[in-house]
């Protein structure tokens, strides 16, 4: 039993955490929305530069949920997983 725990502890501290998500704000003071979609309101703005980790992104790559802030235009973001497809299936917001 004790070498089953110590081979279990050693592959916990070899194996590597999973990076966040992120990417890089680019072509100015983005909006924040509440959804993913035009028609949602604006409740705050990113400025170019800035560095988002991201919780998930809607099928077709156009949104982003930037973690404890809100979604975002996909076409602002760059970075590799900008470009990632992550969206919970069980999302219930309108358009889907």
């Amino acid at each position: 039993m004790r070498i089953l725990f110590v081979a279990a502890l050693a592959a916990l501290t070899i194996t590597p955490a999973l990076a966040e998500p992120t990417a890089r704000v680019s072509g100015g003071n983005v909006a924040v929305r509440t959804g993913p979609g035009m028609f949602y309101g604006i409740i705050g703005r990113i400025p170019d530069g800035t560095e988002v980790t991201l919780d998930y992104c809607t099928r077709d790559d156009r949104w982003c949920f930037v973690t404890d802030t809100g979604w975002v235009d996909a076409s602002w973001l760059v970075g590799w997983s900008a470009k990632m497809r992550v969206t919970p299936p069980d999302f219930l917001g309108p358009g889907w």
